[in-house]
């Protein structure tokens, strides 16, 4: 989870900021994605600060970090999104945790869950109007999905062969 948090948050920080100061998002946008942003860090940072002081609860602590990623995602995916278009790529953060941290079949359900989230929030901003930004979205959610299974995979190879390497 830690290695999540190393690189995943200073990504979405980096994609997040881009949004605001480039993608000229209005007033009100900005101000709620600042707020949420902020949320967003203070819970992962006391998450991750005390994944230790309550490991009896480490399963269950790990499973809601996947799901309030995902929770961060959608409205900040709502509001930056006709202003930046990287912004899906928020959603990839849920599953890509999920891969790390949960079953294939939770893997699935996280992945599936953030693109078809997703491509519900372009539908109401009307990418689909235009057949090459639709089919651009289904490439998007075809993308998270296949991504997030193709980490599982690698996660569960390392699980394999470090396994592997402790028998005498």
């Amino acid at each position: 989870m830690q290695m999540l948090n190393r690189y995943f948050t200073p990504f979405a920080l980096i994609l997040i900021v881009s949004a605001i100061w480039f993608g000229e998002a209005d007033p009100q946008a900005v101000k709620f994605s600042i707020a949420i942003l902020i949320l967003s860090i203070a819970v992962n940072w006391w998450l991750s600060k005390n994944a230790y002081r309550f490991s009896h609860w480490t399963r269950q602590m790990k499973a809601a970090q996947v799901w309030i990623n995902y929770i961060w995602a959608v409205p900040l995916f709502y509001l930056l999104a006709p202003f930046w278009g990287p912004m899906w790529l928020l959603f990839v953060m849920a599953p890509a945790t999920a891969a790390l941290v949960m079953s294939w079949w939770q893997t699935l359900l996280v992945a599936l869950v953030s693109s078809l989230t997703m491509l519900a929030i372009y539908y109401h901003h009307g990418v689909f109007q235009a057949a090459a930004s639709g089919g651009m979205a289904v490439v998007h959610a075809s993308f998270i999905v296949i991504l997030a299974l193709f980490m599982h995979a690698l996660a569960q190879s390392a699980l394999r062969l470090r396994d592997a390497s402790m028998r005498p």
